[in-house]
């Protein structure tokens, strides 16, 4: 019975397939993703069975949330309100960074339909999980009484769709490269409308 290959990981087959797709859109073949690999194309569909599935698993693994964003809730209370959304600001626009333009090939590739069917069968497709955990951290501030009562899911979507404009603008060359600035504004921003009524100086503890 043959076994599994034994010298290369999934990740090794999704690292060639970024790699190759990036180069040359969806539309290459899994046989040149394969001598990228330096495999038999046959292992590839040993392990996703698919184009398709292959192109959902590298969607998927490239849109996982930031670990820091997990970890945010968790973190609530501690430092100032300010430094926790620019931390949480930019983890969701380097995820948006390194995922958002695997959505664009999608979108322009015949295997769309059935590739974001995939997607959407995992039991947290993107951005669901990091609206998700965004929430959860407004939830854990809101408790504490930092965070005037709001709809999480609105701010998730907010935030998110924002690192989407941007990373998209910055591609097409409508905005400097350096995010900075785009940070700090959409953080006075949200400060602006999460801060509860009673705050009128903002904490700048560390």
């Amino acid at each position: 019975m043959p076994g599994r290959p034994p010298h290369i990981r999934d990740d090794d087959i999704l690292d060639a397939a970024r790699d190759v797709f990036r180069e040359r859109g969806f539309a290459t073949t899994t046989a040149e993703i394969a001598r990228h690999a330096g495999i038999s194309e046959g292992s590839i569909y040993y392990r996703f069975k698919t184009k398709e599935a292959l192109v959902a698993a590298l969607i998927d693994r490239e849109t996982q949330p930031p670990k820091v964003l997990g970890e945010l809730a968790a973190r609530a209370g501690q430092g100032s309100l300010e430094a926790n959304l620019t931390c949480l600001v930019s983890a969701v626009l380097g995820s948006v960074e390194r995922g958002h333009p695997f959505f664009e090939l999608l979108d322009a590739s015949p295997m769309s339909f059935r590739v974001h069917a995939l997607l959407r069968s995992h039991a947290h497709p993107p951005p669901t999980e990091i609206v998700a955990l965004v929430g959860a951290y407004l939830r854990a501030e809101e408790a504490l009484g930092r965070v005037r009562p709001v709809a999480h899911a609105v701010v998730g979507h907010a935030i998110f769709g924002a690192c989407v404009d941007r990373v998209r603008s910055r591609r097409i060359g409508r905005h400097a490269p350096d995010d900075t600035a785009f940070v700090a504004g959409f953080v006075d921003l949200l400060y602006s409308g999460l801060a509860p009524p009673t705050a009128s100086v903002r904490s700048e503890s560390p």
